[in-house]
């Protein structure tokens, strides 16, 4: 943190998590077994708190909840090509 290489705000919730308050704004939770209500405030608040990099990530687990389970499922989820 003091050389800037870590965003602070990726930190803190690397450290605490996503924290929802108001679930009145937030949108609602895929209907799949899997995702927790805390990860499904994870997922949320990543796209809150940071959407440069998150961006449309709830909504493309709603889409594609098929697909996230099976990452989500596996010992070895495949690497983000670079």
């Amino acid at each position: 943190m003091v050389d800037g290489k870590i965003n602070p705000k990726e930190y803190d919730f690397f450290l605490r998590g996503g924290t929802v308050l108001d679930r009145k704004g937030q949108p609602p939770k895929p209907p799949q077994d899997w995702i927790t209500d805390s990860a499904w405030d994870n997922i949320t608040e990543l796209e809150r708190l940071l959407p440069d990099s998150f961006a449309g990530l709830p909504g493309a687990v709603n889409l594609n909840a098929k697909e996230w389970q099976h990452w989500f499922s596996s010992d070895k989820p495949m690497p983000e090509d670079a």
